[in-house]
């Protein structure tokens, strides 16, 4: 499952539905990256990365 990012529409189009100047659009990265390159979308907030649940590795303290 990736995270989502919000982007503010530019110019209007039709994704999923139709979109108009100043919608609020939710879509992941890799989804937006073209409509981002197009001048279409804006990044207005991205997601918080996910936070790394693995414990840190140690230093051996014997050398």
């Amino acid at each position: 499952m990736s995270n989502k990012n919000v982007y503010s529409v530019l110019r209007s189009h039709e994704g999923d539905k139709f979109y108009k100047d100043g919608d609020k659009r939710e879509l992941s990265a890799a989804d937006a990256k073209h409509l981002v390159d197009l001048g279409v979308l804006k990044l207005l907030k991205a997601a918080p990365a996910p936070k790394n649940k693995a414990e840190p590795t140690l230093k051996n303290k014997a050398h």
